[in-house]
């Protein structure tokens, strides 16, 4: 007797703590994000006054204050979209059918895809997802920036030394709480040096709060693109980032058939576009266990 054809019972369930559980994710007014955005980045440094007129008993007035001076940078910043598919071929079927098949299909790899495309700036083995997290260089459109360049604050450090250099210099930068971008394999040595813990939001942080993003697709690849030695990787740091996402869009059967095999060849795809404010920080570290 044949086996019984069933539909698959199990339901996939993405890896928790990615980079879209992460970032915040507001509601734009139209499609045209889709085509890339601008806006105006403002990284305020700030600094202290204090009143001419004021005077302590026993030390006399101070000078005069210093003049007052523009202490909040502001350039415009750009990012570009990336879109991610999934392709699969099959004998003719109900449209509802394949089109569920194809979104399950994407459903199963477009978090990965898109941690990938974020951490390389690689589409179809293109640089053209931007802003992106390995970057030695600056990229300009017009006065436009599309890409920052990673500042490496430490390499070669313990997790501890290279987090905690990390968390510093982006409470120095953002002065908020930010993102540390992580791949999954760093996770255990976080946890090992218990640097990372759930909190009651459900959200991955570190000890000053920060949110860690702890990508599956994220490759911990260096600013210049190299890959670490083993036993190490390299993390980044950035400050909040939010992302746009299209629906979900199919082939329709009358472009994907394939009268000659009678085969359809459909695809499901979805439009992505993340962007972060202010810093871009790096960290290399060794992973493993703590000795003491």
């Amino acid at each position: 007797m044949a086996r019984q054809l069933i539909d698959l019972p199990t339901v996939f369930t993405p890896l928790p703590h990615g980079l879209w559980d992460t970032v915040q994710t507001p509601s734009p007014d139209s499609v045209h994000w889709q085509n890339g955005v601008t806006w105006i980045e403002r990284c305020p440094t700030g600094d202290t006054t204090y009143d001419e007129c004021l005077s302590v008993t026993g030390t006399g007035s101070p000078p005069a204050p210093p003049a007052k001076t523009p202490n909040v940078e502001q350039e415009f910043r750009g990012a570009t979209p990336v879109t991610v598919i999934a392709e699969f071929q099959c004998g003719p079927v109900g449209l509802g059918e394949a089109q569920t098949v194809a979104q399950d299909a994407l459903a199963r790899v477009e978090q990965h895809q898109l941690e990938t495309a974020f951490w390389t700036g690689l589409a179809a083995d293109q640089s053209v997802v931007f802003p992106h997290l390995a970057a030695g260089t600056e990229v300009t459109d017009g006065d436009v920036v599309l890409q920052t360049t990673a500042s490496p604050v430490v390499t070669g450090a313990d997790v501890a030394t290279a987090l905690g250099a990390l968390e510093q210099n982006l409470a120095d930068c953002y002065k908020g709480q930010g993102l540390i971008h992580i791949p999954r394999s760093a996770l255990p040595t976080l946890a090992a040096w218990k640097l990372a813990r759930v909190d009651d939001d459900g959200r991955l942080v570190t000890p000053g709060g920060n949110l860690i993003v702890a990508g599956g697709g994220y490759p911990g690849t260096g600013p210049d693109g190299s890959t670490p030695a083993a036993g190490t990787t390299w993390m980044y740091a950035t400050g909040a980032a939010f992302g746009y996402r299209s629906n979900v869009y199919f082939t329709q059967v009358r472009d994907s058939l394939n009268r000659a095999t009678n085969t359809l060849r459909m695809q499901a795809e979805r439009t992505y576009l993340i962007g972060f404010e202010c810093c871009h920080l790096a960290a290399h570290t060794v992973l493993g266990v703590p000795t003491e």
